[in-house]
């Protein structure tokens, strides 16, 4: 989509590629560059995390600013270009943030489940992953739950069997849907990482929200320009008095005043 932000980065390590540990020893040249997962998030600053718990301000559709929380405290908050809003451990274990923007039908576990795993996605950058299991769709509240097993593609194009579970919610007066992807590998799942990734998903929650002018684009981002967006200076037009403001997204469509 020409308002996505997607820069290139050569991932450097595996485990940047699948989320998950290196299972066996990689030769020279299999890791390949690869843009940056799309996950959705427009993030109006940086993400912070204190005692535990990670929050962002994520800008929404229809003018939303929304607080966004999850409590990770085995987790370490992923920095970098890489990263949006993502926690991590050493053993594979993870949790980031996906905005499925302004759907256009309600959205079931398998559908959830095709956003997460698109190819753009966290999890399919060197292929679309393979051996989908959705199952345990629960509703509870304001928060949807599915469980989603599946094996995703290595650089050298061998599978790793990995297991999540996504936590989907909305905020109030977006149409927008937030999900939190906590997962695992397949042998960690069975040594506590199901667990983990329960306990991380079931604090997931949106802590308030407040009416914003950005616009739900990568313009909007405060990473842009980092990230090789590029806007122009404001131009003050002697002919009529008014000023204008344009600025360019970074695949040249048009964005949001700088």
């Amino acid at each position: 989509a020409e308002q996505m932000m997607r820069t290139s980065s050569d991932i450097g390590s595996y485990a940047d590629a699948t989320g998950s540990q290196r299972a066996a020893n990689l030769g020279a040249g299999s890791i390949s560059g690869k843009s940056r997962p799309y996950t959705g998030v427009v993030l109006a600053e940086a993400p912070n995390s204190a005692a535990g718990v990670v929050a962002a301000d994520v800008v929404l559709t229809n003018g939303v600013l929304a607080k966004v929380a999850f409590a990770a405290p085995e987790l370490k908050l992923a920095k970098g270009f890489y990263y949006d809003v993502e926690a991590r451990a050493k053993t594979g274990d993870s949790a980031y943030l996906h905005v499925i923007a302004a759907p256009k039908s309600s959205l079931d576990g398998k559908a959830l489940a095709s956003k997460i795993l698109a190819t753009d996605g966290r999890y399919g950058a060197f292929g679309p992953p393979t051996d989908v299991i959705v199952s345990n769709d629960v509703t509870k509240g304001d928060v949807r739950t599915v469980d989603l097993a599946f094996s995703a593609i290595t650089p050298g194009g061998a599978t790793t069997p990995r297991r999540a579970v996504l936590a989907a919610t909305q905020a109030e007066g977006s149409p927008d849907v937030l999900v939190l992807v906590a997962s695992a590998s397949e042998a960690r799942w069975n040594q506590g990482g199901a667990d983990a990734a329960r306990r991380v998903a079931s604090t997931f929650r949106v802590d308030g929200t407040r009416p914003t002018k950005l616009r739900a684009e990568p313009a909007s981002d405060y990473r842009f320009e980092e990230q090789g967006g590029v806007r122009l200076p404001k131009i003050e037009n002697p002919l009529d008095g008014f000023s204008t403001e344009p600025a360019f997204g970074s695949s040249g469509g048009l964005g949001r005043p700088g």
